[in-house]
Parts: structure tokens; C-alpha cells; sequence
């Protein structure tokens, strides 16, 4: 089974339809180790009008199959989610660390989850975001 009909197979499995944006984007996302900035995405998915791409980001992002990895400056970094993510649960038990080098953006597995406890508040989710010079630039 080739990538796009996993890809296929995959949204097929979430309730999803096999849109042809939808499978350019996630293969494009699966295609990278690191997270892309949405200019990017943008620039290589050029056949997609601006607002369809930003709508297909966000019924990926609720469907638990893609998240924001950061943030910072004027660009949107995102990645594909793990497969514990689901519709109604984003399980990420991550780091997201970005390079003052070459910009690139990692979800990077930790050992120990982080956990928070802030009286008199509920938190729903954590996000840590990690700066500092990735491998490859060390080498």
C-alpha cells in the first residue's frame, strides 16, 4: 500500500473524506520529520486556494490528526499528531523545539510527562516550546 492510500485509508478511519487537499497536506506533513511552517505548506500546496488550506488545517486539528507545534514570531508551525489523538482527545506528551539556526520546528518525546496543578483553575492542556541549536546545526 502506497503513502497516499494509507493516507486514504487513515481519514476513511476517522470519518473523514479522502479530499484531494486533505491527502497533498498530510503526505506533505508525513513527508517531513519536523513541523512546517504554515508559509510553507502554503507555497507547496499552491493549487489550494488559502482559505480551503486553512480550513483543511483546522478539520485536521479537530479531528485529532494534525496540532500546532508553535507559535512564535509571524509564523504558524504544525505537525501531525500522534495516532493516541482523536477527535476528542490531543494526547501530546511532547516538547516542541525550535532551532535559532535553521528555524526548523521538532516534536521531541520526553521520558516524564509534565504535569501542573494550579489551585483554583483547570488546565486543559500544556505547551512547551524549547529554543536553542537542533543536532544537525551542531554537526
Amino acid at each position: 500500500m502506497n503513502v497516499n492510500e494509507q493516507i486514504r485509508e487513515y481519514l476513511r478511519n476517522r470519518k473523514l473524506k479522502a479530499t484531494p487537499i486533505r491527502i497533498e497536506l498530510l503526505h506533505l506533513l508525513k513527508e517531513k520529520a519536523a513541523a512546517l511552517p504554515y508559509s510553507e505548506i502554503q507555497e507547496s500546496l499552491k493549487a489550494f486556494d488559502r482559505v480551503t488550506l486553512y480550513r483543511t488545517i483546522n478539520v485536521l486539528i479537530d479531528n485529532g490528526i494534525v496540532h500546532k507545534a508553535s507559535t512564535s514570531g509571524d509564523e504558524t508551525y504544525y505537525a501531525l499528531c500522534s495516532q493516541e489523538c482523536s477527535k476528542h482527545c490531543h494526547k501530546h506528551e511532547h516538547i516542541h523545539f525550535k532551532c535559532t539556526k535553521c528555524n526548523e520546528v521538532s516534536c521531541i518525546n520526553i521520558r516524564k510527562s509534565i504535569q501542573m496543578d494550579i489551585p483554583g483553575y483547570c488546565i486543559d492542556e500544556i505547551s512547551v516550546e524549547v529554543s536553542g541549536i537542533c543536532k544537525k546545526c551542531l554537526e
